[in-house]
């Protein structure tokens, strides 16, 4: 019999504030409301579908110790499916962890309570779970880090790409015995925070808190798993379109900011059973972010250009950026009552003007409104055919600089 399962991960309750604003009625933020009012949707439908079992794939607060009134709002919708009987398995993320990479402060809690039919996965191991069609293992893999696996003297005088290499052999030894237990004729589920080697990353490389280091999907992708389940990358997607077996970051529940601005949000519904898996992914209605962008320096009228602009978009209850391009000389121009007029019925705005001198001239204009270092880097090295041969090992190297930076 197959196995009804719930797949979420990434909640973050508690974060995105800056584009939030104080909700009259209960004093909240209301960026925290969304993030609350989205977990209570993949909360419902657990309990309406009745599925056997919720695995939660990590990063439940922004750090290990959010506000109590943050930690009671996420509590009070994971006690809903304890009062349901549906188990669930909480696995602990980077952002749960303290800042030394141990432990998994936000969710001992609830291991500390006994929650009925609640697990905390802080170590990777396997669980027998039994639910109300039947049996499941579960094997659990938090985030790992380089103090996790490895001690000082196995990497003193390394390089950090020797480092790398003998993480993944130890790792790829204690899964591997993981493996060797297993009940094959049970269904099978590997939950995992981690970045995979071929995965599209969003925000979460500038959210993390603690070092981790790529997992290569190969090492996760066996036979004996039914299926993967990820979490870690705010983007949806399935790493294995073959799906044997689909190994799957369903992202995270609701914006975290405008980096996930086109990024479709939700959990995944799964029937997991010995040996083969169907799933869906199950998008939320979440609050939308909206960019608009206006290059003003050849325009005649800024003021209406800047109007027709934002009428143009969908702004309505929306998270809104406004970023326009204008000479220094015409910044006094802008009319920024008539502005935030216009801006009225958003949610909330940003309006950031760019004043450019006439004697800049920049040979790639795209790159001065690009906010994103990275995707800034691709675009000058599409532009480089000198550097071709070697465009990928940059990007590469910038991605793993980036990360390793916000750490």
């Amino acid at each position: 019999m197959a196995i009804n399962i719930l797949h979420l991960s990434d909640v973050h309750l508690g974060s995105g504030r800056s584009h939030g604003k104080l909700d009259p009625e209960t004093g909240l933020n209301t960026r925290l409301l969304d993030f609350i009012q989205s977990l209570t949707r993949c909360i419902d439908t657990a309990i309406a579908r009745k599925v056997d079992l919720v695995l939660f794939g990590g990063d439940a607060f922004p750090n290990s110790t959010p506000p109590p009134y943050v930690a009671e709002a996420f509590a009070t919708q994971f006690r809903r499916l304890a009062e349901a009987e549906i188990p669930a398995v909480l696995l602990v993320g980077n952002h749960d962890q303290h800042g030394q990479g141990q432990g998994g402060a936000s969710l001992y809690l609830y291991r500390t309570l006994a929650v009925p039919g609640f697990v905390v996965g802080d170590r990777l191991m396997t669980h027998r779970i039994e639910t109300q069609s039947g049996t499941v293992q579960v094997v659990t893999l938090p985030w790992l880090t380089k103090s996790t696996l490895l001690t000082r003297p196995e990497t003193e005088d390394l390089s950090i790409e020797a480092i790398d290499r003998l993480l993944i052999d130890k790792l790829r030894t204690i899964l591997e015995g993981e493996i060797r237990q297993l009940d094959r004729s049970l269904p099978t589920v590997l939950l995992a925070h981690l970045m995979a080697d071929r995965a599209m990353v969003g925000a979460e490389r500038f959210l993390a808190v603690s070092k981790g280091f790529y997992v290569p999907v190969s090492l996760i992708c066996r036979p004996e798993f039914d299926y993967v389940a990820l979490g870690h990358v705010h983007k949806h997607q399935n790493l294995n379109p073959s799906n044997d077996p689909p190994i799957v970051y369903p992202g995270s529940i609701d914006r975290v900011d405008f980096s996930e601005e086109r990024e479709a949000k939700g959990f995944v519904l799964a029937q997991v059973e010995a040996g083969g898996c169907d799933w869906e992914f199950c998008e939320l209605p979440v609050r939308p972010f909206r960019t608009i962008t206006v290059d003003l320096t050849a325009v005649e009228t800024p003021i209406e250009a800047l109007t027709r602009a934002i009428a143009k978009a969908d702004i309505e209850d929306a998270v809104v950026r406004l970023h326009y391009k204008i000479q220094a000389s015409r910044l006094e121009s802008i009319d920024l009552t008539q502005l935030r007029t216009h801006l009225s019925t958003a949610h909330t705005y940003t309006i950031t003007p760019e004043p450019v001198s006439q004697l800049a001239r920049p040979r790639m204009p795209e790159l001065t409104t690009q906010h994103d270092p990275i995707h800034a880097l691709e675009t000058y090295l599409a532009e480089r055919d000198d550097l071709a041969t070697m465009r990928t090992d940059l990007i590469t190297a910038a991605r793993a600089l980036a990360q390793t930076d916000r750490d």
